[in-house]
C-alpha cells in the first residue's frame, strides 16, 4: 500500500497542517509537551559506531 502511496500530497502539506490534520482525527493522540520530556532520544546502533569513530551524526531526511 505505501508503494503506491503519492507522497507528493503530504510533502506539499505545511508542518501547521500536518498537525491540524492530525488534531483533527479521531484516532490520533499528541503528546503533550510534558510527555515529550520524558521522551528518551535512542540513536541506531549505526550512528552510535559512526560517533564512536569520530565521524559527526548525518542529518535526518526531510
Amino acid at each position: 500500500m505505501l508503494r503506491d502511496f503519492d507522497w507528493s500530497k503530504v510533502d506539499a502539506l505545511t508542518d501547521e497542517q500536518i498537525v491540524a490534520a492530525a488534531k483533527a482525527d479521531p484516532d490520533s493522540i499528541l503528546p503533550t509537551e510534558a510527555e515529550l520530556a520524558e521522551f528518551d532520544l535512542v540513536l541506531p546502533a549505526k550512528a552510535r559506531r559512526e560517533m564512536k569513530a569520530g565521524k559527526p551524526p548525518k542529518e535526518a531526511a526531510e
